[in-house]
């Protein structure tokens, strides 16, 4: 795993690691439209949106990386 500085501001999953504190701000969801799996959503988009991994979807992950270069926030880390 990435060393991540401040464990508790990440939402951790097996390999993806987010820091939804960073998602608050968002305003395009670019890491929900940009994954071809179809692992992520993205709740609260009307208040204060929330990036989640799919419940059952992170082993369909292949490590692409399209959703950390396209997170302006860079808020999405993959192991």
């Amino acid at each position: 795993m990435k060393d991540i500085k401040d464990n508790s501001k990440y939402t951790h999953y097996n390999f993806h690691h987010i820091e939804i504190l960073k998602c608050k701000d968002c305003k395009d969801f670019l890491c929900e439209k940009v994954c071809f799996r179809g692992i992520y959503k993205v709740i609260n988009k009307d208040s204060i949106p929330e990036c989640l991994i799919l419940s059952g979807r992170e082993a369909f992950c292949v490590k692409c990386h399209l959703c950390t270069t396209v997170c302006k926030k860079k808020a999405i880390l993959i192991d």
